[in-house]
């Protein structure tokens, strides 16, 4: 087991210096590079399950996999999240409040209003009683409330995790079955 938490830390070093490449080349962030930078962690994440499993591994037993993916899922995804915690707390606050006034921004756009009467048009059951304005004005508490660093933490755990018990899942029934 202890192999697959080195290669588990392994990948966060990967993922470290391509954090610490976009930090140093100064690029601004935006949406699509965090988008971008979430993405390459989940490959990075991906890819080292990939490799443990069909390559650090003798075994084919689907539950052993599982227990390997998950254990390096578990390790990789608590110190990536406790790095973006780091990092929009300490490092780079400014990066989160960006963010979160740009989405502020593109709540406030005609188009917005337009999506919001659309929505309540489709399913006024739901929305009963609810106008265009208070859509929107829910969906910016929801930017204010989930863009915090003590929020960021958690999401990005859940979200780390569930991509690579998921990929873990995949990875080893096709695994189980191409090696039988």
């Amino acid at each position: 087991m202890f192999k697959y938490i080195i290669s588990s830390l392994i990948a966060i070093l990967v993922s470290l210096v391509f954090e610490f490449i976009i930090y140093l080349s100064e690029i601004e962030v935006t949406l699509k590079l965090s988008i971008l930078s979430f993405f390459f962690h989940s490959l990075n994440l991906i890819l080292t399950i990939l490799l443990v499993i069909n390559y650090q591994n003798y075994s084919i037993s689907r539950l052993d996999n599982l227990k390997k993916g998950i254990l390096i899922s578990v390790v990789f995804s608590f110190f990536i999240s406790f790095y973006f915690f780091s990092y929009h707390k300490w490092i780079n606050p400014v990066v989160l409040e960006n963010k979160k006034n740009t989405l502020l921004e593109l709540s406030e756009i005609p188009e917005t209003l337009d999506q919001a009467k659309e929505k309540i048009r489709l399913n006024p059951d739901f929305y009963n009683g609810k106008s265009p304005a208070d859509l929107i004005e829910m969906q910016q508490d929801n930017i204010n409330e989930f863009l915090t660093p003590s929020k960021v933490f958690p999401i990005s755990l859940f979200s780390f995790l569930f991509t690579g018990m998921v990929f873990t899942l995949i990875i080893s029934i096709l695994t189980y079955f191409f090696r039988k």
